[in-house]
């Protein structure tokens, strides 16, 4: 039974370069096939795509695999010239009145037969498995022109010499150049050998949006294996922050949350793949969300309890973002839009130099934006190893450069300024993870890797590299970029979360950022005797300006200009809702953990004491372990 998946690794306990991999499995040595490999800035392997073998597993079994490094073998892919795909994509193409207006179809099994035979658009390579990108247009049945939007990825994995082909089906709405974008309302068919084996019903898809489906064909049947990681070990990989392993999602609260899922399917069905499951649709939506979080609540569900319906939550989840309509993609590369052939372009038309085309029929259900966004695709890839995945955190990190204004961005740079506070942490977080997720040798891994060096260098610079910043922000705290003389602690809790896993993993000036802004995010927790009270630390919004637009160059005129006549005392009332697991309460502790793990190390003792204020909230926790992030050992 062969088996892939994702698999992050702690710095330097691979050293891909010389080093394979082997499993050791009841007793057995396997090698290890291992692709799509990222590295850490010290050289040593940070993910990897593994793929096994496994042998003579009963229904129900229950497998443990040790990953040890050892000898660097080759592992040679074994497929057929021409495997037994042969599918055919066909799709019915309505008009406003319901009329058939178009058959559309895709071939692509001799397309993939050249592709095997030159090893192109070859992604994994091994004994295990050896999958390929087939990209290619519909064409109309009739006529053979090619549609001008519509479009498929088939993400095709062979294994065990071809008797079975795991094809990830990728539709997709995503041309950028291409003149008269809009929605296509269609039926969608999937066939193998002249028998339809997938058929979806008639939906609008929506301009610059995707979706898939994954299905199984061979002669031998798909492989229902479940992988769960060693959850320690990846949480110590730096991956992913260091949530609490200690809490138990009881088993109604996933089970509630499947219960959602499939309400959502049903109330949602007229929408197909379009539909946005349990994702706000509208993006600047205010109040607590379960989408709204360093990770969504579903992702944290998933990493703490790695149980099989909150996977399937997350997944759909992921898959429900796809339909955003913010997934462009540029003809000429074949990559997601970006800033280095167009500095000046923005998905706003007033703002783009060269404008986009005009969309047209462009209704959707979704409002993005940057401020509100979540981290959809990260840990599903993590996870999976799955392209679908990949290819979507490369388009919301595009998204976010090219949305902002190209005159506050600074055109090509595609700085994160451009966007609140929290939006700058969002978008800071897409950009380190979409560096990170990406294979050392994809081609757009320098792109991504420049745009994160440039705005860690930016914040750097304008910062606490700045001679001036100490005059600006004499406590650090960063501003609201649309009212100078306000800050939002919360928000500067969320940009430090960003930036402490950017230091954790070593990326260049993102400590020099972190410890600037944590003389605020850290500092405020432990200025009670400068005359702040710690109780009041996790607060909403404090003016850091006089009336003459001076800023508070102390602790105590902070305090005493927010809470005129306040005096510390142990009875006060704690703001950002203490008792609650997704209030600023609960971010500000998540702040705490986040800055002591990125290195900053009064945060630990800070994080005991702010902790050691806020029981009540521990127990809340179970229900949404959101914020959960805690100190590593």
């Amino acid at each position: 039974m062969p088996v892939t998946f994702g698999q992050p690794f702690k710095a330097g306990d691979w050293l891909h370069t010389t080093q394979g991999l082997v499993a050791q499995v009841g007793g057995a040595t396997i090698p290890l096939q291992a692709d799509e490999i990222s590295s850490h800035r010290d050289g040593s392997a940070r993910f990897a795509v593994l793929s096994a073998q496994l042998s003579n597993v009963q229904p129900g079994e229950a497998r443990i695999i040790n990953i040890f490094p050892g000898a660097k073998v080759n592992s040679t892919p074994s497929v057929p010239a021409s495997p037994d795909w042969n599918l055919e994509l066909e799709a019915q193409v309505y008009d406003a009145n319901g009329n058939v207006t178009a058959t559309l179809v895709a071939q692509p099994q001799s397309q993939l037969v050249t592709q095997i035979a030159s090893t192109t658009g070859r992604r994994l390579a091994g004994a295990v498995a050896t999958e390929y990108t087939v990209a290619l247009p519909f064409k109309n049945k009739a006529t053979g022109t090619p549609h001008p939007h519509l479009s498929a990825r088939l993400h095709t994995r062979l294994t065990d010499g071809g008797q079975r082909i795991r094809t990830d089906v990728v539709m997709e709405n995503t041309r950028t150049w291409t003149a008269s974008p809009g929605n296509i309302t269609y039926s969608f068919a999937v066939k193998r050998n002249g028998s339809t084996i997938y058929t979806q019903p008639k939906f609008t898809h929506y301009h610059h949006a995707r979706w898939h489906k994954v299905l199984w064909t061979g002669s031998l049947a798909e492989p229902k294996a479940r992988v769960r990681h060693n959850m320690p070990y990846f949480m110590a990989s730096k991956a992913v922050w260091n949530y609490d392993l200690n809490i138990q999602i009881p088993a109604s609260v996933l089970d509630n949350d499947y219960s959602r899922l499939t309400k959502a399917r049903a109330d949602q069905a007229a929408l197909g793949p379009m539909g946005n499951v349990m994702v706000e649709p509208y993006f600047p939506m205010t109040g607590g969300r379960d989408d709204i979080g360093p990770y969504p609540r579903w992702t944290v569900n998933y990493l703490l309890s790695q149980d099989s319906s909150a996977l399937e939550v997350m997944l759909a989840n992921a898959d429900a973002a796809a339909a955003v309509n913010t997934h462009y993609r540029d003809e000429a590369t074949g990559y997601p839009l970006d800033l280095d052939r167009y500095p000046n372009v923005s998905i706003t038309p007033e703002w783009s130099s060269p404008v986009l085309p005009a969309v047209v029929d462009g209704t959707t259900i979704w409002t993005p934006d940057v401020a509100h966004q979540s981290s959809f695709a990260y840990v599903p890839y993590l996870v999976t190893g799955d392209t679908f995945y990949l290819d979507e955190m490369m388009f919301w990190t595009a998204w976010n450069a090219a949305t902002p204004n190209p005159g506050y961005r600074g055109a090509g740079l595609g700085l994160a300024i451009d966007n609140q506070v929290r939006g700058q942490a969002w978008a800071m977080r897409s950009l380190g993870e979409t560096y990170r997720a990406l294979p050392d040798n994809h081609p757009r891994k320098s792109y991504f890797d420049n745009r994160l060096k440039v705005n860690l260098d930016w914040y750097a610079k304008v910062y606490p590299l700045n001679p001036s910043a100490a005059t600006l922000y004499p406590l650090n705290a960063l501003p609201k970029p649309d009212q100078q003389d306000v800050t939002g602690p919360w928000q500067n809790d969320y940009f430090g979360i960003v930036m402490a896993q950017l230091a954790e993993n070593n990326e260049p000036n993102a400590y020099t950022t972190l410890a600037w802004i944590s003389k605020f995010n850290v500092g405020r927790f432990n200025a009670e005797a400068q005359g702040f009270c710690t109780a009041y630390a996790a607060g909403y919004y404090f003016s850091t300006r006089n009336s003459s637009n001076n800023p508070y160059t102390s602790w105590r005129d902070l305090f005493q200009a927010n809470f005129p006549g306040e005096t510390c005392n142990t009875g006060m009332v704690i703001a950002g809702y203490p008792a609650s697991s997704d209030g600023y309460a609960a971010s500000a502790r998540a702040a705490l953990a986040s800055a002591f793990n990125g290195g900053i190390t009064d945060a630990g003792s800070t994080y005991a004491k702010w902790r050691a204020m806020t029981p009540a909230m521990d127990a809340d926790m179970s229900r949404n372990p959101t914020w959960a992030i805690v100190p590593r050992p």
